[in-house]
């Protein structure tokens, strides 16, 4: 028999059980005035109203609904009669905000009509959508701007994505990088490594070495790779581009190894570990002996430096680093070396460090060589008084030989008369070189025409210096006379001419110019030795080795020299500067390894008015400026100055800049008024070479003046190598500077 039908009462019960005991929160409501009729107990739950507060009031009175909200939804009721998954923000009783998605269905009930609605709290879901959305974007920014180079790839080496610190490493852009296989951005012979990459990362290995890269242009990298795999199996490359890093290490390993100096690396209980070969010789041990751990720096130390050293350590231990101090070594042979020693430990290790050792032996000769000198000090008292004694005995003899010309007619007897007459002159002017010596550089000044001087002193070099160096005078115009002691500035050119000699040792060519120089008060002011006004200059050239300039810095040290033992006395040089400065000049070296040498010697001239006036006229028609604008880039205050009072007396408008880095913060400001920049090329924080680039990247058509007072063409190199084809060496005089601008600035 058939089961009876439940009545109409039954199932309204049924139906009513169903609603309360529901998951879902549900509500009903009447549709003209949005009052709550019903609401089962998850809907109690979720608003935190209970039934009995509920049902009798509207949506709006219990503020479950913003109104804005409550009207879009009852609009969208009114048009679809149904509305599925809106969602939508509640309010709870405790004003908590809510998130649910709500689903509602209008439903006619005779001549009224009800609103049945579901809801669904989606708030801890949103929650942990937000959250994990967050945390990718996070992962996401840190992928994007990492650093290194980060790459994603498939289990085949194909890229799925690309950071730009990568895609700026290798030239790509994202679009064009991600699709590429490994071997399209590592150099050929790195590609049979990708292989045995993929092996270790898949296998979860560390994986972590050095591969060239090579960029979309062609040009190649050194990276340091780092290889891991993710969880969803693609693969993770790290790529950190240590191109500086490998410089760094390359330039420390040419300074270790140039053996400029000894560098040793040392831990503080004695072993050295490693030693470049300056240090090896210094001490006289092998390289097998050191890989042999033979040598300990405490074991060739003498006793009577244990506290000297234990002071360094101590400072170390401190600040890292010691005072450079003077201490000795034992050689392999027994033989000490004296040295002066600089060290610091190595910041992960401070029982460890390296120290750079300079040999001492040829400072510790010159010191001995200044004892000398205090001792020719007291020779040269002694010399005083033996010279005036051999000027009572040469006296007679000079006057002895007036009367004899006088008395003999004898053509043959008045020559040799003349011959003893010119040997004693000569014993007498070797008397005053003596005495100049001896008292210091004096003497009889007498106009001088020196052009005539060097062409006597030509006819002896010829005679004496060997026929492989070719010897040449040159005269420049009218030379004007000089005011000065003939045989010291016989001896001044001499010495130099000497040193030429000795430089050629293959032959060469020996030149001296004579020619009228005007230094003006811009030369001058960079040259503190000169000033300004007429001068007489020697340019004495040779063709030699040129001098290299450490040694170029000391050439007018007394008692320095280059010269074996005995073939040198190390005064010949700082003699004739001190005669150059006795007479009001100075002199200019300029030498370059390979390049041969000049000494420029500056005499002050002794001009006539008519002469001084012509040069004053000369002056006066130097081309003058319009208001344009110069920027002058020089560290040295006294050369910025004077160049700027030079040129705002010529018509010009001056900026200042003390550096590189001021210079092109001033043009990137001042760019459209500046007209001319004159730059030194050697300078702190920013140097020369630097700031053009720096310009020229602002303005490429920045018309630009280089200047270096370094030796030979160096400067000029490094001013054309940076892009500048107008160039004035140092110290130069305002004529030069002014006709530089002239040009530079000249219309086109």
């Amino acid at each position: 028999m058939e089961s009876p039908r439940p009545t109409t009462s039954e199932l309204d019960a049924r139906l009513l059980e169903v609603f309360r005991i529901c998951p879902a929160a549900l509500a009903i409501n009447r549709w003209h005035d949005a009052t709550y009729l019903d609401v089962n107990a998850a809907f109690s739950r979720l608003l935190g109203w209970t039934r009995e507060e509920t049902v009798g009031r509207t949506t709006i009175e219990l503020n479950v609904v913003a109104p804005e909200a409550f009207a879009i939804l009852r609009t969208k009721l009114d048009t679809d009669r149904s509305v599925r998954d809106f969602e939508m923000t509640i309010t709870t009783r405790s004003g908590m905000p809510r998130n649910v998605l709500v689903s509602c269905e209008l439903v006619d009930m005779g001549t009224d009509r009800r609103v049945i609605s579901s809801f669904v709290d989606v708030t801890d879901r949103r929650r942990e959508e937000e959250t994990r959305k967050a945390s990718e974007a996070r992962y996401r920014a840190l992928f994007d701007y990492a650093p290194d180079g980060l790459l994603i790839a498939d289990a085949n080496s194909f890229y799925l994505d690309a950071n730009s610190s990568i895609c700026r490493m290798l030239g790509y852009t994202h679009e064009e990088l991600v699709g590429l296989h490994a071997s399209d951005i590592v150099v050929q012979s790195e590609r049979k490594h990708i292989g045995p990459a993929l092996e270790a990362i898949t296998s979860n290995e560390n994986y972590h070495r050095e591969w060239s890269f090579r960029r979309k242009d062609g040009t190649e990298f050194p990276a340091e790779v780092i290889g891991a795999m993710m969880p969803d199996k693609t693969l993770l490359g790290m790529i950190r581009d240590v191109t500086q890093r490998n410089r760094t290490e390359a330039r420390f390993r040419r300074l270790v190894e140039s053996n400029a100096q000894g560098v040793m690396f040392w831990a503080d209980t004695g072993p050295v570990s490693v030693a470049n070969d300056a240090f090896l010789k210094m001490i006289a041990y092998s390289r097998e002996e050191l890989d042999a751990g033979a040598i300990d720096w405490t074991v060739i130390t003498p006793g009577e430096y244990a506290a000297a050293d234990q002071r360094a350590l101590d400072e170390i231990a401190k600040s890292g680093v010691c005072t450079p101090y003077e201490k000795e070594y034992v050689r392999r042979d027994g033989t000490r070396v004296p040295v002066l020693v600089g060290a610091a430990s190595f910041a992960d290790d401070p029982k460890e460090g390296v120290s750079f050792i300079v040999d001492l032996t040829e400072k510790k000769k010159l010191e001995q060589q200044f004892f000398r000198a205090q001792r020719l000090e007291t020779v040269g008292t002694l010399a005083g008084g033996i010279a005036h004694d051999l000027n009572n005995v040469l006296a007679p003899i000079l006057l002895s030989i007036g009367v004899l010309k006088s008395e003999i007619k004898d053509e043959q007897l008045s020559a040799l008369i003349e011959t003893v007459q010119r040997s004693a002159q000569r014993g007498a002017d070797l008397v005053q070189q003596v005495l100049s010596f001896a008292r210091g550089v004096e003497g009889r000044h007498v106009l001088v025409n020196v052009h005539h001087l060097i062409r006597d002193l030509m006819k002896v070099l010829r005679d004496t210096f060997p026929r492989s160096i070719d010897i040449r005078l040159e005269q420049k115009g009218d030379p004007w006379n000089i005011s000065a002691d003939p045989t010291q500035i016989h001896q001044v050119f001499m010495n130099l001419a000497i040193n030429s000699r000795d430089a050629m040792t293959q032959g060469g060519q020996l030149s001296m110019i004579v020619e009228n120089a005007v230094l003006d008060a811009t030369y001058a002011a960079m040259n503190l030795d000169a000033r300004p006004g007429e001068y007489v200059r020697v340019t004495v050239a040779d063709t030699g080795p040129g001098i290299p300039p450490d040694v170029r810095d000391r050439i007018f040290e007394p008692f320095f020299t280059t010269k074996e033992v005995g073939k040198g006395t190390g005064l010949g040089l700082s003699t004739s500067l001190a005669i150059v400065k006795s007479h009001g000049g100075f002199i200019h070296v300029y030498s370059e390894v390979g390049q041969g040498t000049k000494f420029k010697v500056y005499l002050p001239a002794n001009t006539t008015a008519v002469a001084a006036n012509d040069v004053a006229v000369e002056q006066s028609g130097l081309p003058r400026g319009n208001g344009e604008l110069v920027m002058i880039v020089d560290d040295e205050a006294a050369i910025r100055d004077i160049a700027k009072t030079t040129l705002e007396r010529f018509g010009y408008r001056v900026m200042l800049a003390v550096n590189g880095a001021e210079a092109v913060a001033l043009f990137a400001v001042h760019r459209g008024d500046v007209a001319v920049i004159l730059t030194d090329m050697a300078m702190p924080v920013m140097d020369g070479p630097s700031t053009i680039i720096a310009l020229k990247s602002i303005d490429p058509s920045v018309k630009i003046i280089g200047s270096s007072g370094l030796a030979s063409n160096d400067g000029v190199a490094k001013a054309v190598g940076a892009g500048v084809q107008y160039f004035v060496p140092k110290p130069y005089t305002a004529e030069t500077l002014l006709k530089t601008l002239a040009v530079i600035l000249k219309p086109a």
